[in-house]
């Protein structure tokens, strides 16, 4: 740091001292708390507090002004910078805003923008600040990635495999013949929910791959919206899981011929299983009794 502070005076370069700090292990920057030794960031507790009561003062109305909105977004993203996951949950803010121009205009809470501000302030009044860094680069072990699969037939179900461990989740006999069969997307996506509350805990801070055979789910993940009321009943709780354990992810395709694995679990197809995953644990996993009680709950028709 000397050196340093040497040469700036030698080429002229000011320095504010009350500004400059180091060689530390920990500082704060932009208002987060950073731990090199220990690979974690805090949010102050003051700013956590002020989130939540802007997030409660927000919550009930019907309208915001453009200030307002824009005064959450903004708080909010700091927390982004900890917490990346909880962009998916801006998104939808910040499209609300795109046009207005006056701060003092008004700007309607729509069901999707009070889920988004709910699901932050769920979130916040049971975070304690604290998040470590994420991993810095996609990993290509099978460690952190993820396989699933979904059959549309209705005697069949879904599947999911994560290093070593697998669930299988058979279809309700309550699906037979309804149109909730025909529609592949959110299929594919039931499995994705419930690994991720069987394994979320292992993707902690890291960053995540979903290997997904339907493109069209894919580009709902990456994009973390749907159109439909039904996906996007799952998506939110999905990304919910994201946020709480500071998981990185995105999707991406995966053909059919190269998931068999999964293909072979959704398809109660056992001997194919073992012969592909002989490493496999024995028996499945039992699959949450809140997921299970969610799936039920859907309706079964447009």
């Amino acid at each position: 740091m000397l050196v340093f502070s040497g040469i700036c005076e030698e080429i002229g370069v000011p320095l504010a001292k009350e500004k400059t700090v180091g060689p530390v292990t920990r500082l704060t920057f932009l208002g987060i708390d950073i731990d090199t030794e220990e690979f974690r960031l805090r949010i102050p507790d003051d700013k956590l507090v002020k989130m939540v009561v802007c997030l409660k003062n927000l919550v009930g109305k019907r309208k915001v002004t453009l200030h307002e909105l824009q005064s959450l977004t903004g708080t909010l993203n700091f927390v982004c910078r900890a917490v990346r996951p909880g962009r998916a949950f801006l998104r939808r803010m910040y499209d609300a805003m795109c046009g207005i121009r006056e701060k003092h205009h008004y700007i309607r809470i729509t069901k999707s923008l009070r889920e988004d501000m709910l699901t932050w302030l769920h979130f916040l009044e049971n975070f304690n600040g604290e998040t470590f860094f994420p991993e810095s680069e996609w990993l290509s072990s099978d460690t952190l990635n993820l396989f699933t699969d979904s059959s549309g037939n209705g005697l069949l179900g879904c599947g999911a495999y994560f290093a070593g461990q697998w669930v299988y989740f058979g279809w309700p006999k309550a699906w037979e013949n309804k149109s909730i069969l025909a529609d592949i997307t959110f299929l594919e996506l039931v499995p994705i929910v419930i690994a991720l509350e069987l394994w979320g805990f292992r993707f902690s801070n890291k960053r995540l791959l979903l290997h997904v055979d339907n493109m069209a789910l894919v580009r709902i993940l990456n994009t973390c919206t749907s159109k439909s009321k039904r996906v996007m009943s799952l998506i939110r709780p999905l990304l919910m899981v994201f946020l709480k354990h500071n998981i990185v992810f995105r999707a991406t395709h995966v053909r059919s011929q190269d998931n068999g694995i999964c293909d072979s679990i959704s398809r109660q197809q056992w001997e194919r299983f073992r012969q592909l995953a002989p490493e496999a644990d024995e028996n499945p996993l039992n699959v949450p009794n809140n997921i299970i009680e969610k799936i039920y709950s859907m309706k079964l028709t447009d």
